[in-house]
């Protein structure tokens, strides 16, 4: 108690000297800006007024280069007596127009007179000894112009006109060669002949400054005011921390009881050993899985307990590597000697200096796990040799069966030949039912067949234009095409990795669909192919009667069938073949449609080739 209150007497004593060093800096800044200030405006007064010294050079050496301006006599501009002996101070236009000679100093000066409210500055020419009396100058600029004789570059003084404050100027006057026309008696080319006064208005730049001021006074005394308040808070906050001290040391005395418990609770092993192998600490699951005393394990070397002491290196690298794992299968025997599958997730425990000193983490047993997953990989080993049984089965079944159905079709064919008319119109029926049967029965068969090659036999994968398989389907399904009026068209296809009698297939299978289910309107059917990242993505879009949207998945089953034989014939194994031909391939099918709208079939194939760019042609038009 009496430590905390000397460290609170000691926050206060560094709260009041800070308080102290901040005021001094604070106006020490204060006062610093404001010297810059008065500083930034004396500096742009002198702008200012150098800005109108140049403008008046610039009109004077204008003026002098080209020896005066002739300009038209007015009752103002008389022609000046101070030019008598230029032979040509007055002239006369071919207009009759009288025009006068000004020389430059006579220019400037009706400048002056006639402008000084647009630019808000007098402006004076003036000299010791002046041509024209008028040009005499006051006390300060006989002052002025002696310092400019002596060498002085300018001279300035602020004072008072009229209640006002104004800056007064005084910049030099050198002839120039081209001034000794009207003043070679007098001067020389380098002679400061006089000077020119400027007295510029201060008191708009003192209202500049004034506002500059009071922002500058507004934004210190909000610093200020920033900085006493933060000085307040910090001492608060540090008066808090003090109290907050105490109270996370009892809350580390909580966390600490807390995680303990965690550690003992936990269903996992839980562990914390050293980089050479001992163990540091373990939860009781971890002995309990392992049927060690606690004494027994913090005594035991970690890498006697690996079936293959090669593991433990092997994780400790990983482990290392990394700086953390999760889920390392390993090997380890039990205090028994019973043999253990498990999966370690850790961490590295590093020292203040970067090195390792330990590893802590979680032990997890999965024999049963591993057992029942290889339970479930044998199932479905004997599972794939039955399924390819049952399709050897199947092909085998449907090819012997070719043979005795060829002599089942050929005998009613022969039977409805001879006896049709002759046995009555119930005994016709009878056999053009035989016959139908009989082909059905043939169709469904060469159809198993083909669904049965599709899922057995290897696809032989080579470089297939698909342009070429499209065209060899088309030529299978010429009379379907002509009985149909089908339009079919295409765009340009690419060459893929296929199998070619397996893709020749899923082209008529397809197609044959299409037609197949058509509605009023003759069958228009169009193939297309795009690129979708790594694979080929291909179209057959018809304007068919279209399929419901929970039918979209169902037709592509086994003898699956969404109308009777006597709506569409068929054999219901036509899409199943075509999904079977897809997916041996690597790619996938699916459909897209409206009921009476049409219907389109995608699927894809992964990418290999390269389309030529040729434009989409029609390939086949069947003839009503």
């Amino acid at each position: 108690m009496l430590a905390s209150r000397t460290r609170l007497r000691g926050l206060r004593l560094h709260f009041y000297m800070l308080t102290v060093l901040w005021i001094a800096t604070v106006f020490g800044m204060m006062m610093l800006d404001l010297w810059q200030i008065r500083k930034s405006t004396n500096r742009i007064v002198d702008f200012v007024a150098r800005a109108h010294f140049d403008k008046d050079q610039a009109v004077r050496l204008w003026a002098a280069s080209h020896g005066g301006v002739y300009v038209p006599i007015t009752e103002k501009t008389q022609p000046s007596s101070y030019l008598q002996h230029v032979s040509e101070r007055d002239v006369q236009t071919s207009s009759g127009v009288k025009l006068t000679l000004m020389n430059p100093a006579y220019v400037l000066r009706q400048i002056h007179e006639d402008f000084d409210k647009l630019f808000k500055v007098r402006g004076h020419i003036t000299s010791l000894k002046p041509t024209r009396p008028g040009n005499g100058p006051d006390e300060w600029e006989k002052k002025a112009l002696a310092e400019l004789e002596a060498g002085t570059a300018q001279a300035k003084e602020l004072t008072e006109i009229d209640g006002k404050r104004y800056v007064r100027y005084m910049m030099p006057m050198v002839a120039q060669k081209s001034c000794l026309k009207c003043h070679a008696d007098v001067c020389k080319e380098g002679d400061i002949r006089g000077g020119v006064g400027l007295t510029v208005d201060f008191e708009p730049f003192l209202e500049m400054e004034r506002t500059e001021i009071a922002t500058v006074a507004l934004t210190h005394s909000s610093i200020f005011v920033i900085g006493i308040i933060g000085l307040g808070l910090g001492v608060r906050r540090l008066e808090r921390r003090d109290k907050q001290l105490g109270e996370a040391h009892e809350a580390l005395l909580a966390s600490e009881e807390k995680y303990r418990a965690l550690f003992d609770d936990s269903k996992d092993g839980v562990f914390i050993s050293s980089r050479e192998g001992r163990m540091l600490e373990a939860n009781p699951s971890l002995l309990q899985l392992f049927g060690y005393t606690r004494e027994e394990m913090q005594a035991l070397d970690v890498r006697d307990v690996y079936e293959n002491p090669e593991d433990r290196l092997k994780l400790q690298e990983a482990l290392e590597r990394s700086g953390s794992i999760a889920d390392y299968p390993v090997r380890v025997h039990t205090e028994s000697g019973t043999a253990m599958d498990c999966l370690v997730s850790a961490t590295v425990r590093l020292g203040k200096d970067g090195s390792v000193l330990g590893y802590q983490g979680i032990i997890r047993d999965i024999t049963d796990q591993k057992r029942s997953h290889e339970a479930l990989e044998r199932q479905a080993k004997e599972l794939a040799r039955s399924n390819s049984e049952l399709e050897s089965f199947a092909y085998v079944a449907s090819h012997d069966l070719q043979e005795p159905l060829r002599n089942i079709v050929n005998t009613a064919q022969l039977l409805e030949l001879k006896y049709r008319n002759k046995l009555g119109p119930e005994a016709d029926t009878l056999l053009n039912y035989s016959v139908t049967s009989a082909f059905h029965m043939k169709q469904l068969i060469d159809d198993l067949l083909a669904y049965s090659r599709a899922g057995s036999r290897k696809p032989s994968f080579v470089e297939v234009d698909c342009e070429v398989v499209l065209e060899s389907a088309l030529g299978n399904l010429r009379t379907v095409i002509d009985e149909s009026a089908a339009v079919i068209t295409h765009d340009p296809l690419p060459t893929v990795s296929a199998d070619p009698l397996q893709f020749e297939q899923l082209f008529q299978n397809l197609l044959s669909n299409a037609i197949k289910f058509r509605g009023e309107t003759a069958p228009e059917i169009h193939v297309s192919a795009s690129r979708e990242e790594s694979a080929w993505l291909f179209a057959i879009k018809d304007n068919g009667i279209g399929i419901e949207q929970e039918d979209f998945d169902r037709v592509f089953e086994i003898f699956r069938r969404l109308h009777s034989t006597r709506q569409y014939v068929g054999t219901g194994l036509g899409l199943a073949i075509a999904k079977k031909v897809i997916e041996r391939h690597g790619g996938t099918i699916w459909a897209e449609s409206q009921l009476g709208q049409g219907s389109t079939f995608y699927f894809t194939i992964p990418e290999t080739g390269d389309t030529s760019d040729r434009p989409i042609v029609k390939l086949a038009q069947g003839t009503r």
